[in-house]
């Protein structure tokens, strides 16, 4: 029941009416989009000065949607599905992405499923419960 709740808020999220009154996914891009926008989520951490600035200028939209997209389903499962997925007191919201492009990185079949399903299953596989 908590899993429908965060897929269907996830959804929620993501969905903007169209002039039909129809929703779609806007937001919503397969897991070789993400893996892209994380990886220069990366390399924008790594650099400094004018680095920094050519590769925000890059793509800041997909940063920041690789990041919030994997902060909010890591907040909303920590809260929602707290028996599933139990990250250890430190972990930080780059070590969470991060978790997420290697789980894309090894997996690169599912590279065409649905971005936010992948980010669930990599937090759930790195760090599921005891």
């Amino acid at each position: 029941m908590k899993f429908t709740g965060l897929v269907l808020l996830l959804l929620f999220v993501a969905g903007q009416a169209s002039d039909q009154g129809q929703v779609r996914l806007s937001g919503a891009g397969s897991g070789a989009q993400l893996v892209q926008r994380c990886q220069l989520y990366f390399e924008f951490l790594g650099r400094t000065g004018a680095g920094r600035a050519d590769t925000f200028e890059r793509d800041p939209f997909g940063m920041g949607y690789c990041a919030g997209l994997i902060r909010a389903t890591a907040a909303l499962a920590e809260s929602l599905m707290p028996n599933r997925i139990c990250f250890p007191p430190n972990t930080t919201g780059s070590h969470a992405v991060w978790v997420v492009v290697q789980y894309l990185e090894d997996n690169p079949s599912a590279l065409a499923e649905q971005d936010a399903e992948l980010v669930l299953r990599a937090l759930e596989n790195t760090f599921s419960c005891p």
